[in-house]
């Protein structure tokens, strides 16, 4: 049973491609407008510059585009992801300690750029044919009906410069900046949303490596920084085409180089010497790129009294997490299916419209929350950090360090710390009392 007629999605990037898909059999038609030109070719688009980055899509991530598209991972392996258990051939580098034993847990993880992913899912988007993706055209601007205080609309320009408008009952916000609906908003003379914002200053730098005769082990090493002390990280992630995304991080002025003979040395002063001793071995193919990130932003539309109906935003719109800890797209994925299941629950209502924002809102929350929490824990160890600290970061910070060595001594509290960082789990089971008693226990060991 359809609740509406047509649906407007804003943005065909993993988010809007996601939420068209839950929108599915709640609407006769469902619209995904693009700004940029969509082609078959799987590389990186403009409108994303991370994507010329490594990416990850967590094993949440998956669970959920599962939830979503059927045979999900089946597609992506045929498209060339890698695929191994979440404790094996990953090389976990914590400071001040072994990295952690290659372990099965029972949890898969596809290893692959972005631009792979996102294609595989906007290929299962266009099979169905109520969703029309419309490339080249730059929304400009959302319609308003004051009488019916609802958003109806949507005009946008073409890349050839014509206008067009489409009516819609349901407009939804899935770009990456979500500046359209701020500026809607202050249209209407609705105020602007509460702002949680964490100042990281995060630079990095990519490059592409391949290596002749020899390919490391490991799918993936990732080496954290030595907080407080150094902001320096690194990750070396294998890509579909067997090349390595090789990226060192570094916040603020500690900007990683450009010139590949300096990206190496930057690499020997990691807290230990994996990625260097991995990078004399290989070859870079072509040019090292950057990527700057200032901050991560959250905002609160849960605070705005009033929302229009017919209106909604979701994944960076709502909240745009640091990349380094590769949440974003996994989380986009999740609020696609909390969506599309509040709007099944909806048929048949006399307003299934209704109050969707604050609805939603109430139920994406809890995972927001929890992403939120844990990114914001390794980014706010730095003092230059910007950003509102827990009473109690000092505590925290303490006991991952305790849960890391746990970790490599317990078999359960490393399957359960990768279920956390994975979003399978929400991080408060590594709060519940046997686990901090067990994890106490194995510290002192």
């Amino acid at each position: 049973m359809h609740i509406g007629k047509r649906a407007i999605v804003i943005g065909a990037g993993m988010g809007g491609l996601s939420i068209a898909k839950a929108l599915v059999d709640s609407f006769e038609e469902i619209l995904v407008l693009e700004r940029e030109e969509l082609t078959s070719v799987i590389a990186p688009r403009a409108g994303i510059p991370q994507g010329r980055h490594p990416h990850s899509l967590l094993p949440g991530g998956t669970r959920a585009l599962s939830d979503l598209f059927d045979n999900f991972p089946e597609l992506l392996r045929n498209a060339g992801a890698k695929v191994t258990d979440y404790g094996k051939r990953m090389r976990f580098e914590f400071p001040g300690q072994d990295a952690l034993p290659e372990r099965e847990v029972g949890i898969e993880i596809h290893i692959c750029t972005r631009p792979l992913v996102e294609a595989v899912v906007r290929r299962c988007v266009r099979t169905h044919r109520d969703i029309n993706i419309l490339d080249r055209r730059r929304v400009t601007e959302l319609l308003w009906s004051e009488d019916d205080h609802a958003v109806i609309g949507v005009r946008c320009q073409t890349r050839g410069g014509a206008v067009e408008s489409y009516a819609a009952d349901l407009v939804v916000d899935a770009s990456s900046r979500g500046e359209l609906t701020l500026e809607f908003l202050r249209g209407i003379g609705t105020p602007q949303p509460p702002e949680t914002t964490i100042g990281v200053d995060y630079n990095y730098a990519t490059a592409i490596v391949e290596f002749s005769g020899w390919q490391p082990e490991e799918l993936t090493i990732l080496t954290f920084p030595n907080a407080p002390d150094s902001t320096r990280m690194g990750v070396l992630v294998k890509r579909e085409d067997d090349r390595f995304f090789a990226t060192l991080c570094g916040r603020g002025v500690d900007s990683p180089p450009m010139e590949w003979e300096a990206f190496v040395e930057f690499a020997s002063t990691l807290p230990t010497d994996t990625l260097h001793r991995t990078l004399k071995k290989s070859r870079v193919h072509g040019k090292i790129v950057q990527f700057a990130f200032q901050e991560s932003r959250r905002r609160h539309f849960e605070e705005v009294e009033g929302w229009p109906r017919g209106l909604i935003a979701v994944a960076d719109a709502v909240c745009r997490f640091n990349p380094v800890h590769a949440q974003g797209m996994t989380v986009a994925a999740m609020e696609a299916v909390i969506l599309r299941d509040i709007l099944v629950a909806r048929r048949g209502s006399a307003n299934p419209l209704e109050r969707l924002m604050d609805e939603l809102m109430a139920k994406i929350n809890p995972v927001i929350d929890n992403v939120w929490r844990l990114a914001a824990l390794p980014d706010l160890a730095f003092p230059d950090a910007r950003g509102c600290r827990p009473h109690d970061l000092g505590e925290a910070l303490e006991y991952q360090s305790q849960l890391n060595k746990a970790a490599l001594l317990d078999h359960t509290i490393h399957k359960l710390l990768l279920e956390v960082i994975g979003l399978i789990t929400p991080a408060e089971a590594l709060r519940m009392p046997d686990v901090v008693e067990k994890v106490r226990s194995l510290s002192r060991s």
